[in-house]
């Protein structure tokens, strides 16, 4: 008997409970999409069986909502069709993005998005703060509605539209038109 749980078939002879690895990928809807729901790309953008012909994964089913259009999220791909297993995995889908992606000049591997990156940076310095301060205030005001509060520091200050398009950039998601907002506060 293989130990390993098939999954995508029905068992028919006798198993235990296991752990097993899903590969997964974070990926931008083309259009909302449904928990579970079989999806392939158009482009770099998820869209569900009808709109593509060549599912390659579901929504990640955990989720308790739709997801719309723009929003990020983990597709899981189908059992046993990855190339390769470790903490990193390939699937011929994605190889095209990663062989891209070795053609980049060396310099925007290891700066990133240098000029969004500089903006940001300029911002948060006349502000009185820092890059990385300014980003894990936005990634925190995202995931939780916190506001970045430093004693008076910020009364006054706002976050402009125009961060919100850095951003995006370099942390390659959308955000929805009404999750810019600012993020600084007084702390009174």
């Amino acid at each position: 008997m293989d130990k390993i749980p098939k999954l995508g078939s029905i068992i028919t002879e006798p198993q235990h409970r296991d752990a097993v690895h899903i590969a997964v990928a974070p990926v931008i809807a083309g259009t909302d999409l449904r928990p579970g729901g079989r999806i392939g790309f158009i482009g770099e953008n998820a869209y569900t069986v009808g709109i593509t012909s060549n599912p390659i994964g579901i929504v990640d089913p955990f989720l308790q909502e739709t997801v719309k259009k723009g929003e990020q999220f983990y597709m899981f791909l189908f059992p046993n069709t990855i190339t390769s297993l470790r903490h990193e995995w390939t699937h011929p889908q994605f190889e095209e993005e990663d062989r891209i992606a070795e053609l980049e000049p060396t310099f925007m591997k290891l700066k990133g998005h240098p000029a969004e990156e500089k903006w940001i940076t300029d911002f948060a310095n006349g502000i009185g703060s820092t890059y990385n301060e300014i980003m894990q205030g936005a990634d925190d005001y995202l995931c939780s509605g916190d506001y970045l509060t430093r004693g008076g520091t910020f009364e006054g200050y706002s976050i402009p539209d125009e961060f919100w398009d850095k951003y995006e950039i370099i942390k390659r998601i959308k955000i929805k038109d009404n999750d810019r907002g600012t993020f600084l506060s007084c702390s009174c």
